[in-house]
């Protein structure tokens, strides 16, 4: 296993606040070892303190300000910074999150993340990947009453950025929200709304552009149908 000092590295930041100057650790993407990932995405790593999953949000140590670089770096609306200042940083009480994290650690730094997006008004699909990427926090955790309570508050923020359109100029395309928000109603038990999305993917006008995301809408399909199958000869035989 690489040793922890070889996989994360101080990155500089700016606080778009208060103008804070700071480190924080990031990891060095291509020296972590991941060992499983899940429908949703989710990665998992043998030594959880080589995710970078954990170091996602960037939080000031100086105002308590956080963010990812999904964050817009402008927002035209002057009462904004009003309002992170009496809301957020009126209230920090000061602690670094720039160093090493733990998976509790992290949870907290999305906790704030989300709280700030919603403050600063960032898009749905925003603050959906920050809901999903909590989620996958208490996952780790084993913690599934949290972790559905999420994946839910992301699956409803995705269908409003679906609504909005709000996904456009992030790393997110239409394809791949329609498949995650099929792949969470299949995780939270809905299997009609999970086929509706899924052959929303494998049916749409611009399939041909991401046929992994087509792939996966149709793998989880056929998971679902046989799942459905062995459900059904147990309800007719469950003396098995």
């Amino acid at each position: 296993m690489a040793d922890l000092e070889t996989i994360l590295y101080d990155k500089k930041f700016k606080c778009a606040h208060c103008d804070h100057e700071f480190t924080s650790k990031k990891v060095r993407l291509r020296r972590g070892h991941p060992i499983q990932r899940d429908p949703d995405f989710c990665v998992h790593y043998a030594n959880q303190s080589e995710n970078p999953l954990l170091y996602h949000v960037i939080v000031c140590p100086e105002c308590g300000f956080s963010f990812n670089d999904n964050f817009r770096t402008f927002i035209p609306d002057p009462t904004v910074e009003q309002r992170i200042q009496e809301k957020i940083s009126d209230n920090w009480t000061k602690k670094d999150y720039t160093g090493m994290r733990t998976v509790p650690e992290a949870i907290a730094a999305y906790k704030l993340g989300i709280f700030t997006a919603d403050v600063r008004g960032e898009s749905h699909c925003v603050l959906a990947g920050l809901c999903m990427r909590l989620a996958w926090m208490y996952r780790f955790l084993k913690k599934k009453v949290k972790e559905d309570h999420f994946l839910e508050v992301a699956r409803h923020e995705y269908e409003l950025s679906l609504e909005k359109g709000d996904y456009a100029n992030t790393d997110m395309t239409e394809l791949k929200i329609l498949y995650l928000v099929g792949e969470l109603y299949r995780h939270l038990g809905n299997p009609q709304q999970a086929v509706h999305y899924f052959s929303s993917v494998i049916h749409h006008k611009l399939k041909d552009t991401d046929p992994q995301m087509v792939r996966a809408a149709r793998d989880q399909w056929e998971t679902m149908r046989e799942d459905m199958k062995r459900e059904k000869v147990a309800r007719e035989d469950p003396a098995g």
